[in-house]
């Protein structure tokens, strides 16, 4: 059984995967996300290079789900994050090669692949379950 079904099913009938130990770790790594993201945002914004925010926020969002899936012990995030993050990498020079906006390439990216992530999270979960 793949790790993945395997800590789905472990956490399953409880309804999260979280305990008061990385409950509070959990916290502190979204709030460096959060804190990450809107200070990026923000020098962007100063800069005048606002059009770069989407893959600022997506770069932050991928790497933050690696303490994440080490922390719940969920092994198929760290692909979601590789993925995610390697979109918010490529998604600028691929969006100016085709003259659209970078939100576009990135936000339909790492869009797609959280929405995958999800969907097969939740599927695993209820297979195991």
């Amino acid at each position: 059984m793949p790790d993945s079904v395997q800590t789905a099913s472990r956490h399953s009938s409880a309804g999260t995967v979280f305990d008061e130990d990385t409950s509070r770790t959990f916290g502190i790594v979204v709030g460096v996300e959060f804190a990450a993201a809107a200070a990026g945002a923000v020098v962007l914004a100063v800069l005048r290079r606002r059009e770069l925010t989407s893959a600022w926020i997506g770069f932050v969002v991928g790497v933050h789900l690696f303490p994440v899936a080490a922390i719940i012990g969920y092994p198929f995030i760290y692909l979601v994050g590789v993925l995610v993050t390697i979109v918010s990498l490529v998604g600028v020079p691929i969006a100016r090669a085709r003259n659209v906006a970078p939100s576009a390439i990135v936000g339909a990216g790492s869009g797609t692949f959280l929405l995958v992530g999800a969907i097969f999270s939740a599927v695993a979960a209820a297979i195991a379950g």
